[in-house]
This record gives structure tokens, C-alpha cells and sequence, in this order.
């Protein structure tokens, strides 16, 4: 009889234990964050890639750099899955795109959605004739037979959803746009976990700053913003105290992040400086910055 209770007791402790083990490994799961990977510059240009991994290892892709940041874009995408889900690119310049371009001419890494915003050719060849000549192979590549299935055009406000996060379209082309054209022509997506939120801003400037404000100033509040034109000379103070981050993620190289032109720190004619106290009177708890390598951001 006292063998038959003691083997019961054993028994009883044991479903406890599996019992345990098994909710921490729920518990575990459920916790799992989410991950926004902030890509290192190559020191002698400004450049701009993210890469954001899901709780379920889906993989986003925004922009990707130069040409000279492939090697490193690869090596991210390999280490975080292999499979691009969603790759959204704001703008048609070499430092977003040069890196995009030269995975599709020369891997075989699965993209099995393409998000871009653009005018016909003929408008970049009257605004942005100083730099046509990417501008054409950005139009060439979008139509390789690898991709060309997998591009859309996106819509003002439209929602895609990615495994658990809320990806809306807040800015798109802006062809009335004509100053300082290319950068204004950025796609703005604000990226909502339903807990933590990113707004990414591209090259955004002045006039599409005015815009969103008019258009947008509802949705614009964001936990974490990626820092206009690499921190110098892109949005406007008033969008980012709309905005009012508290985490700025800055594509930003040394020299820009110093406004350093060769004779010092603020020696140069950029606008850094200015950018970066705009932040620091909205109080922004943690600057992350291009110049200091690849850097994962948890969030939830």
C-alpha cells in the first residue's frame, strides 16, 4: 500500500515537472521579440538599410545601401533565413538601392514581395537627370523575370499585413514634388506590432514633411523613427515633434554624424546638428547610430 502512494507521488511530480516545462516553453515562444536590424555604413558615403525579423522569422527588408553594403546585406539575410518575405524601397537612389540591384543580378535569394512607389522614367529623366543612369537600371532590374511577378505599386494608406505586424503606407510619390525631387519622392511605411510602432521616413524633405503633416498628422506618432536623409537636411522639427520618438535610428556615417568635412567636429555644412538637437529636446531615450556597425533593436 505505502508503495502504491509513494509511485503515486512520483508519478504526481513528475506531471508537475512536464506540466512546467512545458508552459515555460510556451511562455518563451509568446515572449519572442521582435527584431530590427540597422545595417553599418561604409564610412566614406551615407548610406541606408534595415532588415526587420518577425516573431515567426518572417524577414522585411527596407532599402539595403550601396553596392559596397551587399556583401554585409547577404550575410544578414543568410544569417536571419535566407528568404526576403517583404522588401520595401523608398527611393530610387544608389544609397538605398545599389545593394537591391546587386542581389538581384547576382544571387539567386528568394524576394517574394516588392514594394516601390514610382513615376514614369520620363519624369526622373526631366528631375533627376544627374542620376538617370542608376535611375534606368532600378527600372531594369524591377523587371527581371526573377522578381518582376513579385513588384507592386502600393496605394496611399494601404495595409499590408506580415505575420502579426501592421505595415501601412503613409507617403508614396510625390510628383508635384520637383525640388530636391528624388528624396521627396520617398515612401513612408509606419510598421505597428500592436505594441511598438517604426516609422521609416527614407530621404523624406521639407515638402513631403508639409505633406504628411497635412495629410497624415493622426497616424504619425511612432515609438521609433528612422532618422530623415541620414540625419541632415530631410524632415522638418515640426514632423518630429509629431512624431515624438523615443528611439531615433540614425543611417548615419561618422562624418555626418560629426558634420565633420576634414577639419573637425561641426566644420562642415550639413545639418546634423541640427537634426540631432531637435531630438534631444523631444527627449529621445536612445539614439542608435549607422557609424557604430550592425545593431539589433529587440522590440515587442
Amino acid at each position: 500500500m505505502e508503495n502504491k502512494i509513494k509511485n503515486k507521488k512520483i508519478y504526481f511530480v513528475i506531471i508537475i515537472i512536464i506540466i512546467s516545462i512545458t508552459t515555460i516553453g510556451i511562455i518563451k515562444i509568446n515572449n519572442k521579440q521582435v527584431e530590427i536590424i540597422q545595417l553599418a555604413q561604409i564610412e566614406d558615403r551615407q548610406s541606408m538599410g534595415y532588415l526587420i525579423k518577425t516573431k515567426n522569422n518572417k524577414l522585411i527588408a527596407i532599402d539595403g545601401g550601396l553596392k559596397e553594403n551587399t556583401q554585409n546585406l547577404i550575410n544578414q539575410i543568410n544569417e536571419n533565413g535566407g528568404i526576403v518575405d517583404y522588401w520595401f524601397l523608398t527611393h530610387l537612389h544608389d544609397d538605398h538601392l545599389g545593394a537591391f540591384v546587386e542581389i538581384i543580378k547576382n544571387t539567386n535569394i528568394q524576394i517574394n514581395n516588392i514594394y516601390v512607389s514610382l513615376n514614369d522614367l520620363s519624369w526622373y529623366e526631366q528631375y533627376e537627370s544627374s542620376r538617370i543612369d542608376f535611375t534606368k537600371e532600378v527600372f531594369k532590374t524591377l523587371e527581371n523575370e526573377k522578381i518582376k511577378e513579385n513588384v507592386h505599386q502600393p496605394e496611399l494608406n494601404e495595409i499590408i499585413q506580415i505575420d502579426g505586424i501592421k505595415a501601412e503606407i503613409l507617403g508614396i510619390k510625390n510628383p508635384e514634388i520637383t525640388e530636391n525631387a528624388g528624396n521627396e519622392q520617398s515612401m513612408v511605411i509606419k510598421f505597428d506590432t500592436g505594441k511598438t510602432s517604426f516609422l521609416v521616413l527614407g530621404d523624406t524633405g521639407t515638402q513631403s514633411s508639409e505633406k504628411l503633416i497635412k495629410t497624415q498628422k493622426e497616424k504619425l506618432k511612432s515609438d521609433i523613427v528612422q532618422v530623415a536623409h541620414h540625419g541632415q537636411a530631410g524632415a522638418t522639427e515640426e514632423l518630429y515633434k509629431i512624431i515624438n520618438p523615443q528611439i531615433c535610428l540614425w543611417p548615419t556615417p561618422t562624418w555626418l554624424w560629426n558634420n565633420d568635412a576634414g577639419s573637425g567636429e561641426n566644420t562642415g555644412e550639413w545639418k546634423t546638428f541640427e537634426t540631432r538637437k531637435w531630438l534631444e529636446n523631444l527627449n529621445v531615450e536612445k539614439n542608435y547610430i549607422g557609424k557604430d556597425g550592425n545593431q539589433v533593436i529587440e522590440v515587442k
